[in-house]
């Protein structure tokens, strides 16, 4: 009896514990998105970072639950570029995401069998798979309550977002402040460098010189 009850303890726990980690991604203060927002799901991932919550997974009107962890401790966490990436070179804008989770032992492409889960300042879920981002929910209520759609209809690749980009827009790229700075900052690299680089010319030139001089004295 003591069992039984220990086990219905326990497992009142988790649907409180469940019920109180979506109930906080879904906070009405959560309902204005920009970078506000980012920052307010950041907290909340934090918060309950490592717990898990069961979440739906559907395909061709297949449904399967797996285990949402919420987190930004995944697979990729050594691969800080990666984020970067996502924000800039897949969707027609750039835009800023947060890592909010994955979900666990999930039939994708990657060696992890996670699928990482993020959420973009404009309230989208996407979900990132061998190169390409998948649209899997419109918001995190869409994400909760209906789950994830996946793969989806809607996905975007690694550098899509240039394919459409004219002339005019790779001007614009190429005078913007972080486009002038990078390539300031390449300059002054290239400038303190260069009394090194002339200066192993020099010594690759009088050694050069010296063979070709060694050559010719045994020639004589």
């Amino acid at each position: 009896m003591s069992l039984f009850l220990g086990r219905l303890c326990g497992t009142g726990f988790i649907m409180s514990q469940q019920k109180q980690i979506t109930e906080d991604f879904l906070s009405p203060q959560l309902t204005k998105y920009g970078a506000q927002y980012l920052e307010k799901i950041g907290s909340v991932v934090s918060r309950h970072s490592g717990a898990k919550v069961d979440i739906a997974q559907t395909e061709m009107k297949k449904v399967e639950y797996y285990k949402f962890r919420v987190g930004s401790y995944t697979s990729y966490r050594k691969k800080t570029h990666l984020l970067q990436e996502w924000e800039q070179f897949y969707l027609p804008d750039e835009i800023k995401m947060a890592v909010i989770g994955v979900l666990e032992d999930f039939p994708c492409g990657e060696d992890s069998a996670e699928l990482v889960l993020m959420v973009c300042e404009d309230g989208n879920v996407f979900a990132y798979e061998d190169e390409r981002l998948h649209l899997v929910a419109k918001n995190m209520k869409k994400m909760f309550e209906s789950g994830v759609q996946f793969p989806s209809s809607v996905y975007f690749y690694c550098g899509q977002s240039f394919e459409d980009m004219t002339k005019d827009d790779w001007n614009e790229v190429k005078q913007s402040k972080e486009a002038m700075e990078k390539h300031k900052k390449h300059q002054d690299m290239l400038e303190s460098i260069k009394p090194t680089l002339l200066k192993n010319l020099e010594i690759i030139k009088e050694r050069q010189q010296g063979e070709v001089n060694a050559t010719l004295v045994q020639c004589w």
